[in-house]
């Protein structure tokens, strides 16, 4: 008996000097349920011979291709839609919006320059829906919101001398002459998104950008409709941005 393990094993006669040599590798073990039992652990996965592993390394899991087609896709359409095909366009956004909560979709959208070009024209007023400028910015600062990568990214395409301006100039322009409040609202968003960059707060300032907020929140309104949102985001941007206060906020 095997005082380690419990096991009872039977003996094998070794052979004599010129007896026949017995060859043989097996133990013979009376009860195979006690294997292992109080002794070192016991690789129990041999098959015809070679080890398997117990278990197979955890593999990064590839990427979503139904995803990447999707937004390949979106920004095409985006990109080369006809103007006689606002619903494909409105379907694309929203396909773009949806995505670009994701750090990896949000950084490639913005550093995709023909898009982020088209999105900046979708901001501005001679686009006639007003829907499809709501959702633009709803798209451009989804993508850029959280993702310091991704804003230096978009802000990188403009500011040159064939981009002279860039989202927050259409923000601007939003803030001084639209009275719809979702379009304001989806501004204001991509107006804070645009202002973790200490450039643009700069010159989102020098435009004079408070005096347009103060205005905004001056506009009467009731705690339920939609303006209201509109006005307690644009305190939420006073109270995120402390330089407010030296241009007479707060």
């Amino acid at each position: 008996m095997n005082l380690a393990t419990g096991v009872k094993e039977a003996r094998l006669n070794i052979p004599e000097s010129g007896a026949d040599e017995i060859s043989s590798g097996l133990t013979i073990i009376e009860n195979p349920d006690l294997v292992g039992y109080g002794s070192a652990k016991v690789n129990e996965h041999i098959i015809g011979g070679e080890n398997v592993p117990a278990q197979q390394p955890i593999r990064s899991p590839s990427p979503n291709v139904a995803e990447s087609s999707v937004f390949f896709d979106s920004v095409s359409d985006v990109k080369y839609h006809h103007s006689a095909d606002t619903g494909r366009l409105l379907t694309a956004l929203h396909e773009l919006e949806d995505l670009a909560h994701s750090y990896k979709w949000g950084l490639a959208l913005a550093r995709d320059v023909d898009l982020s070009h088209r999105l900046f024209q979708l901001l501005l007023p001679s686009q006639p829906s007003e829907e499809i400028r709501s959702l633009a910015a709803l798209v451009v600062g989804t993508a850029i919101h959280n993702n310091l990568e991704a804003l230096g990214a978009a802000l990188s395409h403009f500011y040159n001398d064939e981009w002279p301006e860039g989202p927050l100039e259409a923000v601007i322009l939003a803030l001084l002459h639209e009275k719809a409040p979702t379009l304001l609202s989806r501004m204001m968003f991509l107006l804070s998104s645009l202002c973790q960059d200490e450039g643009q707060l700069k010159r989102f300032l020098d435009a004079r950008g408070i005096e347009i907020l103060v205005r905004i929140h001056g506009v009467p309104s009731s705690n339920v409709d939609d303006m209201y949102r509109v006005k307690t985001k644009v305190s939420h941007f006073f109270t995120d941005h402390p330089e407010c206060e030296q241009n007479g906020v707060m």
